[in-house]
């Protein structure tokens, strides 16, 4: 995607709007930090809406130096930087562990499946479940990402398991292809 000019000399601006939240993407050097502050400035002059700052957050490349990272703090009055939190429920960002940053999924799964008593549901009942939440859950982060192959296989093996549990002393066999 290519970065907006609003006028000419000012920075390239990629801005993305999800209900009442923005972001936006810019080159992080302190010119650009003054000309967005005014950019919101004029926002919120016209529109009669203020930025909750409190709220606000900021992320850098871990290429940027410390020294700018400071200088767009000030400037745009943003303290929060964004380092490890999620946003519309994903990681901001992946890192170099993909399998670290998608953990939650597992950790979610796990919770559910826990939380159902195989003993008060039928096979059919728990298909249901298998398909209506368990194979739910991962399903919006895999829009967006592609998820590692050990971790499709992690969540496959427990959801194999709960599929395969013993149920009123019943052995089942998980055959395999």
């Amino acid at each position: 995607m290519k970065a907006s000019r609003f006028a000419e000399g000012l920075p390239g601006l990629t801005i993305f709007f999800f209900a009442d939240d923005s972001l936006i993407l810019m080159k992080a050097d302190g010119n650009g930090a003054r000309e967005l502050k005014q950019i919101l400035d004029v926002y919120e002059e016209a529109s009669g809406q203020k930025i909750n700052k409190d709220k606000s957050s900021i992320l850098f490349s871990p290429n940027t130096a410390t020294t700018t990272k400071n200088q767009m703090r000030v400037c745009l009055s943003i303290s929060q930087e964004a380092r490890n939190g999620k946003y519309l429920g994903l990681p901001i960002s992946v890192g170099k562990s993909r399998k670290k940053a998608f953990e939650y999924i597992k950790q979610r799964i796990w919770i559910r499946i826990q939380g159902w008593q195989e003993k008060l549901l039928s096979k059919a009942g728990k298909e249901i479940l298998i398909k209506a939440v368990a194979q739910a859950i991962p399903t919006y982060a895999m829009s967006c990402f592609d998820l590692t192959k050990g971790l499709c296989d992690e969540l496959s093996t427990m959801i194999n398991r709960y599929w395969w549990s013993q149920q009123d002393k019943v052995h089942k066999i998980h055959w395999l292809s």
